[in-house]
């Protein structure tokens, strides 16, 4: 089950839909979509699209990628928590991460309101913020 719940993410990820699962017994939003509510363990879900809105309340930079990424050199990476309430971790876009001191800097500036958009990156779509 939890591998249809995956597939169909990406299914919509491809449409250009990011979209979560929306729990109908406590309304809790799970994002990424997972089988049973984070919250309450119901499976009694709905897949609805989200506002793409949030804010960055934390990152810092990859040292080592996985080797499928490691030609795309440091990659910020961070905390977002979407305006629909779930903390989701991904690459995040529009941070300097060039040396400790600038993520740092910039962590001092958080939180940060953030926009999600669908990209491709090595032949992957994954949910991308951009400050």
């Amino acid at each position: 089950m939890e591998l249809q719940v995956a597939k169909k993410w990406y299914d919509y990820l491809a449409k250009g839909k990011i979209m979560a699962m929306k729990c109908m017994e406590c309304g809790t939003y799970n994002f990424p979509p997972v089988t049973a509510c984070k919250e309450c363990g119901s499976t009694n879900q709905k897949w609805v699209r989200i506002s793409g809105e949030g804010e960055l309340i934390s990152y810092s930079a990859t040292i080592l990628p996985a080797k499928k990424f490691a030609k795309l050199g440091r990659i910020p990476y961070g905390m977002v928590k979407l305006k629909e309430g779930p903390i989701f971790f991904t690459k995040i876009e529009g941070v300097n991460v060039s040396t400790p001191e600038k993520i740092k800097e910039g962590n001092e500036k958080l939180p940060m309101r953030v926009r999600a958009k669908i990209k491709k990156v090595e032949g992957m779509n994954i949910v991308v913020f951009k400050v």
